[in-house]
């Protein structure tokens, strides 16, 4: 069986998400305007395609992951930068290590609910100006998001528990 995680709209036009080698299927939330091919920084689009997950991160001290991948706590020096214009765009930065040259960033710790926990979707791997960042898959708090994927919380703690280095994801 696959190891990939499938976000597609249903025959009744709602978002849903399916992880078939687990037996996870569920409604799923998207970006507040669509789907694209084309992922432009705040265009509140999701991208489409198929892409690698990297990173897990979350709110708790440690998670259960049957297959051992690396998972990082949330901490109040955490920013994921959105700020085309910093040599740390789409990237994980704290502000304690770094010297800060952004104007825009996502404060991870201001999103306990939908980053309890979060898996990076690597949709701009190579970090493009522009091309768009910090798209994750993570919980949800039941709204359309600014360009991730987000599941209910007990759907995001299977999935978490379950997917290895070879896990995708794929945006239909």
């Amino acid at each position: 069986m696959d190891n990939i995680i499938y976000v597609f709209m249903n025959e009744n036009n709602e978002w849903m998400l399916k992880f078939p080698k687990y037996n996870i299927e569920t409604n799923a939330y998207i970006g507040k305007n669509g789907i694209t091919k084309d992922k432009k920084e705040r265009d509140g689009k999701t991208p489409l395609g198929s892409f690698e997950l990297g990173r897990i991160l979350g709110t708790h001290t440690k998670i259960n992951n049957k297959n051992s991948l690396e998972y990082q706590e949330i901490n109040e020096n955490m920013y994921w930068i959105d700020d085309s214009k910093s040599k740390y765009y789409n990237q994980l930065v704290e502000i304690s290590k770094v010297e800060k040259d952004w104007n825009s960033a996502e404060h991870l710790i201001d999103y306990p609910i939908q980053y309890e926990y979060l898996i990076e979707i690597r949709t701009n791997p190579n970090n493009i100006l522009g091309m768009g960042s910090a798209i994750f898959l993570h919980c949800s708090n039941n709204k359309s998001t600014e360009g991730c994927v987000a599941v209910s919380r007990d759907i995001m703690e299977k999935i978490v528990e379950n997917i290895d280095k070879n896990t995708k994801i794929e945006i239909q």
